[in-house]
């Protein structure tokens, strides 16, 4: 039987302070005595109020195996005193938080296999050695622990996890007889000085020192390390031990402010894939012979004083990643020495004045270039050469006049305030799927060139089933393929225009400042705005779908993001009844000026599309300004009216466009919609390469009779 999120709980009266006396029969109380039938007990503290704990509350509860109170990192749970417990069945004993301050050498954990007290207040976890031989993992991270645990006692510890144990002064000795432990991780602990030796831990994959901010001295290393991670520690060297490093595939050095060299066994290190030495302020040179390493994959090299590139780097032939950020003193004569595989070169903020020739065949492999903060002027003719390039970043080039002819999928221009030209830049989807394209405060550019840009994107997408395109740029008109003005329109719908040539919405807004002072640089605030779908059926449900739009604007610019389509076909077809579209911006300093939202086809047999002048697709769109129910803010609304005949295309329809429902986020996952009234999408903590926020979508099911929430 197991206890979860639901424990009796009520008032101790006996030592609860007079004001927690005053709470009501709701609030949260001590944990009741248990029964013998219960073994196990999980309290989320993420959705559960402060608890007060009797002494005994565990006293009774003699087979509980599991002991889980986690999502806390600030006690919630009041003991007046020690606990009296009887844990010899306890197998999981998973306290966040937890307030117990004594240490835990009277509550019989012998057959105790995981112990997690994430910040607790613990400072010595036991005295002298325990007999807990099937502990098999311990994380006592963020605690008040002075000192690391005896665990001769615990010959089958696998997982050690000491981060941010910013008290711990030493590490004990014990863990060199740890043989079957794999996984170390004392990452932040500032005040720690010093490790023993490691070299007899033939089973450790993954040591973690990074921001051990003291540690001068690394110990000895086992051979069979594959993971290592020292960033911000004030080592001066590596050890001589490193050499034998012959399965490390990890060697993390950044912010390494005081080491000078890397050892000249590295040509030994045959499984290494990634190697980052960021920020290490004394490293002048790389190895000649890091050719060696032929399994390199990822190599990180910023703000470093590197003032040459080895010949040997030619070698490199699996590395597909070279970030080679502010190393200032780096002189860029050609790419001859640039691997071939080479998929991302990142010379941002380097001190670049002029790039050399791309000749043919050269970076045949390069699908990224970072070019942003350089002091460019121009970009040579010959980057057309590089045929696979797909993303070219020159955000913040303040010097940069003019482009020459491109093809790709993103470009990101961003703060190049003295570029003038672009002669030719077209948007070819080959094998992928998103058309970005930004020139926020790009105001010397001729502002008609850009709906060229949106058209090229718009034949690109209708031609490409499951892709997409987002665009800003500056200026103060919506494209003509829109065929709106205003923040209101009501939009009349040709029958039958809901078919399986159907992609989405197409939105355009308008994006001006309000009449004050106001600059936003590109590298500073982030305006966000909001986007919001609300979908009305015949019976008053509704269905609210929400996205956010972040980018670095001053005044007057335009966005154009298509195509949108919140959720699966079928459930579209289920509010057929109304659409409304509304816009807001996240400042008072910015408004919407003007928005329209259109419908979007794909290409039709005969070659047509929505983009054309087909008057009964394009449904042009009249302004009402009397007769609506006033939005709050900036908005537009927009009432459709689907119409669906045969209901056999359903499937094919879901068919055809499963992969667009919802937008792309800025990681590059899809949206989905499935008709589950819970509608979080799930999504992860991405992080974008560019810098911009993430998108993030919110559902809502109604089913009030108002369409507006």
């Amino acid at each position: 039987m197991v206890a979860e999120d639901g424990v009796d709980e009520r008032c101790d009266e006996d030592y609860r302070s007079d004001d927690a006396k005053r709470c009501d029969d709701a609030d949260r109380g001590a944990m009741t005595v248990g029964t013998e039938k219960i073994e196990g007990i999980s309290l989320d503290m993420s959705k559960i109020s402060d608890i007060y704990l009797n002494p005994s509350a565990f006293a009774n509860i003699s087979r509980l195996r599991v002991l889980k109170i986690f999502n806390s990192h600030i006690n919630k749970v009041h003991v007046p005193s020690a606990l009296e417990t009887n844990f010899l069945e306890l197998r999981y004993f998973i306290w966040h938080g937890c307030p117990i301050k004594s240490p835990l050498s009277s509550f019989y954990l012998e057959n105790l296999v995981k112990l997690d007290m994430s910040y607790n207040k613990v400072e010595q976890l036991w005295n002298g050695c325990q007999p807990l031989v099937k502990l098999e993992e311990v994380d006592l991270s963020f605690s008040s622990i002075i000192s690391c645990p005896d665990f001769s006692g615990s010959p089958n510890l696998k997982r050690l996890i000491l981060q941010y144990c910013k008290y711990l002064c030493e590490i004990s000795p014990s863990i060199q007889y740890l043989i079957k432990l794999d996984f170390l991780q004392l990452e932040g602990c500032g005040s720690l000085k010093g490790i023993p030796d490691c070299s007899g831990l033939n089973s450790l994959k993954t040591l973690h020192l990074s921001r051990c901010s003291n540690l001068e001295m690394l110990p000895e290393m086992p051979c069979n390390i594959e993971e290592l991670w020292l960033i911000g520690t004030a080592i001066e060297e590596l050890p001589l031990s490193t050499e034998n490093l012959n399965k490390l595939q990890d060697l993390s050095l950044s912010g390494c402010k005081r080491l000078k060299s890397l050892p000249s066994s590295i040509c030994k290190w045959k499984s290494l894939q990634r190697l980052d030495i960021d920020g290490c302020s004394k490293l002048n040179q790389l190895p000649s012979d890091i050719g060696a390493l032929e399994s390199l994959e990822e190599l990180h090299v910023t703000e470093d004083p590197i003032r040459d590139v080895p010949s040997s780097f030619i070698y490199l032939k699996n590395l597909t990643f070279l970030s080679l950020i502010g190393c200032k003193e780096l002189p860029l004569s050609g790419f001859e020495f640039f691997p071939d595989n080479l998929n991302c070169l990142i010379l941002s903020d380097s001190g670049i004045t002029e790039l050399p020739e791309f000749l043919d065949g050269c970076l045949c492999s390069l699908r990224m270039l970072d070019l942003s903060g350089s002091s460019l002027e121009s970009i040579p003719a010959s980057i057309i050469n590089l045929s696979n390039l797909y993303s070219l970043v020159i955000r913040n080039c303040k010097r940069l006049k003019c482009l020459p002819k491109l093809q790709l999928g993103d470009i990101q221009a961003d703060g190049c305030t003295s570029l003038e030209v672009l002669p030719s830049l077209s948007f070819g989807l080959r094998d992928y799927v998103f058309i970005w394209a930004r020139f926020v405060n790009c105001f010397k550019l001729d502002q008609n060139i850009f709906e060229d840009f949106v058209e090229d994107a718009l034949l690109n997408i209708k031609q490409v089933r499951h892709s997409c395109a987002e665009f800003w740029y500056p200026g103060s008109e919506i494209p003509k393929y829109f065929r709106s003005v205003g923040s209101f329109i009501n939009v009349e719908l040709p029958p039958n225009w809901f078919n399986n040539n159907f992609l989405g919405f197409a939105i355009c807004v308008v994006v001006s400042n309000h009449p004050i002072d106001f600059e936003v640089e590109c590298n500073d605030d982030v305006i966000l705005m909001r986007l919001k779908c609300n979908f009305k059926s015949k019976d008053g449900h509704q269905f609210v779908w929400d996205d956010y739009f972040g980018s670095f604007v001053d005044s007057n610019h335009v966005f154009v993001d298509f195509p949108i389509l919140p959720f699966s076909l079928q459930e579209l077809l289920c509010y057929e009844n109304e659409v409304s579209f509304e816009f807001r911006l996240d400042t008072s300093s910015l408004k919407i000026e003007k928005c329209g939202v259109h419908l979007m086809f794909g290409e039709e047999v005969d070659g047509s599309s929505w983009v054309g002048e087909d008057e009964d697709v394009l449904s042009l769109a009249n302004v009402h300004d009397n007769g609506e129910e006033k939005i709050e803010g900036d908005t537009q609304l927009i009432k459709q009216q689907p119409n669906i005949d045969n209901q056999d295309d359903i499937p094919r329809m879901s068919e055809n466009c499963e992969g667009i429902v919802g937008r792309r986020s800025r990681d590059g996952e899809h949206g989905s919609r499935s008709g589950s009234d819970n509608m979080d999408d799930g999504s992860g903590d991405d992080q974008d390469t560019a810098g911009y926020p993430p998108r993030k979508k919110r559902y809502h099911r109604q089913t009030s009779a108002n369409p507006r929430t």
